[in-house]
């Protein structure tokens, strides 16, 4: 009867490890491609997040992407002439994938900002 015992206590401590969600990993990457390192969150984390700092001047642009697991996690974005924010979340096993979308979308708004800013300094100019 102890065996038996001790046998379901192993299989139940052996499960939440099996059921634990799983998030890729990193701090302070400049490429994605650094950030798929996948880590098993604890049993408290239920959410993979994925926070990108971007901004650029010019020709001179950079990113930093952090991916984490978290308890709580709250979706952002903002975006200011040059430089953006964003955090998403999900809660699936490795759904925290991409980096690229908010970079990319980051990319398009710093263009559209820097355009319009040269349009106003040219017209100051004249």
């Amino acid at each position: 009867m102890a065996a038996l015992t001790c046998l379901l206590i192993s299989a139940a401590l052996c499960m939440g490890s099996v059921y634990s969600l799983q998030c890729y990993t990193c701090t302070s990457q400049s490429s994605n491609t650094n950030c798929m390192t996948p880590s098993t969150c604890s049993a408290s984390d239920t959410t993979c997040m994925t926070s990108v700092v971007a901004g650029g001047l010019g020709s001179l642009s950079g990113a930093s992407i952090t991916k984490s697991c978290t308890a709580v996690c709250t979706e952002t974005g903002f975006n200011a002439v040059v430089v953006s924010t964003s955090v998403s979340c999900c809660s699936t096993d490795l759904c925290n994938t991409s980096g690229a979308s908010s970079i990319g979308s980051t990319t398009s708004v710093l263009a559209a900002a820097l355009g319009a800013l040269t349009v106003l300094l040219r017209s100051f100019s004249l």
